[in-house]
């Protein structure tokens, strides 16, 4: 019987699956479709509910990882095929270099999100406004110090295809109200001229120390928080007009911004159901990969020694990809031993 495991994917929950496993004497094959460990938490400037340095913080996983004993990491690597069943499966990898074969005794799926392209959403003006962006590429821009100086008026919308089954997805994408509270704060932050306002529906912060995040948004650092949700952005002699209306107060209302941020929906990783036809496992009704029993056994998949990991199972935040990984990481070795 092979005392291997195979992880796939090198975002966080990726990470901390094959350092657990090092760690307790097992061996690891981890293997990544990009160039690069750290998956979409490579890609934040901070994190939350601690403004943490995120790219300081990843880093040394992956350094952690990398120097791990017993860890064998693969890049532009993907899984091509899988046969065999719990404690033999066989596994055929496919990168630049050709294809291997291995014998592994369990799977670790760590796959990862997509951010959702907001470009159904027409009445927002993305894709014909450089000023409207994704929060994802808000995070780039905050990364090379591209935001907005002076007296500027920064819009940041919630639920940009969450909660939204006619163009989007009817799930909440949970992380999204804490995440617009951290681009408010680091927008007022590198620029304390700056005006703040959100748009959100309700506020839904589930977390150690969630909503005394974003209740700080609003009283520490002045965010205007509006509850209702925006109809249309429209872009008017190089600035937008970000039209709503205030359902606390049942008035429409307008405000003129130089940058608007869509926090879009997270959704499967590509390719999620394609993957789980190649495992033999099953997905949900939107592509994230399906448990056994959410609430009891969140990291079986529905095929023998093959593990969940991270958001590729639903939307969530960094800590609870991380203690998912870890408890696939003791089923894992649990199985091999």
């Amino acid at each position: 019987m092979s005392k291997k495991t195979l992880v796939i994917g090198g975002g966080i929950a990726g990470i901390t699956a094959a350092q657990k496993i090092a760690q307790n004497g097992g061996e690891v094959i981890l293997i990544e479709k990009e160039a690069e460990l750290g998956g979409n938490f490579a890609k934040l400037a901070f994190t939350f509910p601690v403004l943490g340095d995120a790219k300081a913080l990843v880093a040394k996983e992956i350094d952690a990882v990398k120097s791990a004993a017993g860890v064998e990491i693969l890049t532009y690597t993907t899984l091509q095929s899988c046969q065999g069943s719990a404690g033999d499966f066989t596994v055929e990898l496919k990168s630049a270099s050709g294809t291997r074969s291995e014998n592994v005794a369990a799977i670790i799926v760590a796959a990862g999100f997509h951010y959702m392209e907001p470009t159904a959403y027409t009445e927002y003006s993305y894709g014909r406004s450089k000023n409207v962006v994704t929060s994802l590429e808000f995070e780039k821009m905050a990364a090379e110090n591209r935001l907005p100086q002076g007296k500027a008026r920064v819009v940041f919308v919630h639920c940009v295809g969450s909660r939204d089954k006619a163009k989007g997805y009817r799930y909440c994408s949970k992380i999204c109200c804490s995440y617009s509270a951290k681009h408010a704060i680091m927008m007022k932050k590198a620029n304390p001229q700056s005006l703040n306002y959100v748009f959100y529906i309700d506020i839904r912060a589930l977390g150690k120390g969630y909503e005394e995040f974003i209740r700080s948004a609003m009283e520490e650092y002045n965010v205007r928080y509006i509850r209702g949700r925006v109809a249309k952005v429209i872009e008017n002699e190089g600035k937008l007009i970000v039209r709503a209306e205030d359902s606390l107060i049942g008035n429409p209302v307008e405000v003129e911004a130089d940058l608007v941020v869509l926090a879009s929906a997270m959704e499967p990783p590509e390719g999620s159901r394609e993957l789980a036809q190649v495992l033999g496992i099953a997905t949900d009704e939107y592509g994230f990969f399906q448990e056994t029993e959410a609430n009891v056994r969140p990291v079986n998949s529905s095929k023998p020694g093959i593990f969940l990991a991270g958001s590729c199972t639903q939307p969530m935040e960094i800590a609870a990809s991380v203690a998912m990984g870890g408890l696939a990481a003791s089923e894992a070795l649990t199985l091999i031993k």
